[in-house]
């Protein structure tokens, strides 16, 4: 992983009252990627002017959740002004996060969340639904542990879509099962989850219907 060094982002930094960071791990900056190195991180958070409002671990700056720890939280409360924490858990099933090398297990995830929320921070997760070869046993996993998050925290949850470049893009998402559908258009209704899970590729022909909807109608004036 690379980072920018502090002088370049505090240099940055100076035309701006809020400051976000993007990145795809808030909280490995000045690490190997792998372990946290807090001490570094600190000393970046506490680089910048203390009127501007600093925004660590939140959209676009996520974490992964085995990096949120109590002294990560620590530093997230004592220099900046988020009250949330946004994470990647992806699936509620190690298999799934095995087989996709995730990289962390459930259990980091439940950690993590708990984490936040015995600290008074709220935990906005990110789910990936349909992830290729998943079965109804491992898609009912995940739906266990949003419904047991979005008790106390907020949930992404999203069809699975293949990207270019990555491992899984000659794939196929797995069909999502009833239940599924139902559990999430419930808390759905609550605001408790949001995002779109209904097929990937619908949904883009739907947008793509749309916008030629919105072409003829603009022609037509």
């Amino acid at each position: 992983m690379r980072h920018r060094s502090i002088d370049s982002l505090v240099r940055a930094s100076k035309a701006y009252n809020d400051l976000r960071f993007l990145t795809p791990n808030a909280l490995s900056y000045g690490s190997n990627g792998v372990t946290p190195a807090y001490d570094k991180l600190e000393r970046l958070l506490t680089a910048f002017d203390s009127s501007k409002n600093l925004y660590l671990g939140t959209f676009p700056s996520e974490c992964r959740p085995e990096f949120i720890t109590q002294e990560a939280v620590d530093l997230i409360k004592t220099y900046c002004s988020n009250t949330k924490i946004h994470f990647g858990a992806q699936s509620g099933s190690d298999a799934v996060l095995r087989r996709i090398h995730r990289g962390h297990t459930t259990e980091d995830v439940i950690n993590a969340a708990e984490l936040c929320r015995d600290n008074g921070m709220t935990p906005v997760v990110d789910y990936i639904l349909g992830l290729p070869g998943e079965t109804a046993d491992e898609q009912m996993q995940t739906v266990e542990q949003i419904k047991w998050l979005s008790r106390f925290g907020k949930v992404h949850a999203h069809y699975f879509l293949p990207l270019a470049g990555t491992e899984l893009y000659n794939t196929r998402p797995a069909e999502l099962i009833p239940e599924v559908k139902r559990t999430l258009g419930k808390l759905a209704l609550s605001g408790r989850v949001t995002g779109a899970w209904i097929d990937a590729e619908l949904r883009f022909l739907r947008n793509k219907h749309n916008q030629l909807d919105n072409d003829e109608n603009s022609a037509s004036h």
